[in-house]
């Protein structure tokens, strides 16, 4: 599509990735020789560097379900009212004050106005489609509570991440025993990877300028 071609990714997105794989290849280059080199120095190097962060502790609380159905029941009236008021106001400035070719105009994004206007009007029904949606369920609090919450019973299911990722959490230090068993072979394996990305990236990176 023409509109890849236009500056934001000659000029952002692939001066990042040079860079990018320049830094680590240089990286992963010096680990290289330092295990050739000096493998039981490297081995001390790691022992310093690796270190265990498990997310599975610290993200306990988002896997815990919450079940505010009783104070929505208790305040139904004020929740549903708030509801409709909120997206009757949101789904009228979007139909009556957003004008597309306007909001194109002030993103300045290189990229062809029709393909930027599709992009922009698509968001913009997708939020009157939200809107109206938050009516219906202002209207069904209020009004129809027990069909509302008949249909809450059927798609409300908890799902969590968390039972199903037991084995994310664990360590897996295999290449690590395997690298210290062998450490001047993983070294040659490293540098020699490494080196060709090196130079490739570096000359491109150096040619920019």
């Amino acid at each position: 599509m023409p509109f890849m071609t236009q500056p934001f990714v000659d000029q952002l997105f692939v001066p990042v990735i040079v860079r990018f794989f320049f830094v680590f290849g240089i990286i992963g280059f010096v680990v290289g020789l330092g295990l050739i080199a000096e493998p039981v120095r490297m081995h001390r190097f790691f022992g310093l560097m690796n270190t265990w962060v498990s997310l599975r502790r610290s993200t306990k609380w988002l896997a815990v379900p919450r079940d505010i159905s009783s104070t929505v029941r208790r305040y139904r009236h004020l929740i549903g009212l708030t509801f409709i008021l909120l997206g009757a106001f949101s789904t009228g400035v979007l139909v009556t004050q957003i004008d597309v070719n306007r909001v194109v105009a002030t993103l300045h994004v290189a990229a062809p106005h029709a393909f930027v206007a599709w992009i922009v009007d698509s968001m913009r029904w997708f939020l009157i489609a939200g809107n109206v949606l938050a009516i219906a369920i202002g209207v069904m609090l209020m009004v129809f509570p027990s069909f509302l919450h008949s249909v809450e019973m059927r798609v409300n299911r908890w799902a969590s991440f968390r039972a199903h990722s037991l084995g994310a959490d664990t360590e897996n230090m295999g290449l690590d025993r395997w690298v210290e068993s062998y450490p001047r072979v993983a070294g040659w394996l490293i540098a020699i990877v490494t080196l060709p990305v090196v130079v490739i990236y570096g000359l491109r990176l150096f040619a920019q300028r």
